[in-house]
């Protein structure tokens, strides 16, 4: 099992946006891939080589309302660049959940993994 924690990652409403007949990926995820790839790689998790399941809680930076599972896509994408899994289509299983905790800033993501 691994455990990792991310920065609070951008919606998946806020990946890409439309410039002419192209799809870009905006500012705020290019910034977040790098903030969160440092913070990826700071921890050094072993790579899963195969089937997974992954968990995701978030810990909301404010009381603004989301869609939780918005926040799948970033992180899931991330540990693929990162060598961290080999595919995300390789996933069996992905929750996605609240932390019960009290919003606080900046907000994080814990991410769960384990081998299927």
């Amino acid at each position: 099992m691994i455990t990792l924690t991310l920065p609070w990652p951008v919606s998946t409403n806020n990946l890409f946006m439309n410039a002419g007949k192209r799809r870009v990926i905006t500012k705020a995820y290019a910034a977040w891939r790098t903030l969160a790839g440092k913070a990826l790689d700071d921890q050094k998790p072993t790579p899963l080589t195969g089937p997974f399941s992954m968990a995701l809680t978030l810990f909301r930076p404010d009381r603004i309302r989301r869609d939780c599972t918005n926040f799948i896509k970033a992180p899931e994408d991330l540990l693929v660049a990162h060598g961290v899994v080999t595919d995300d289509s390789l996933a069996q299983r992905v929750t996605v959940e609240w932390s019960d905790l009290p919003p606080a800033k900046p907000g994080r993501v814990c991410i769960t993994l384990e081998a299927a």
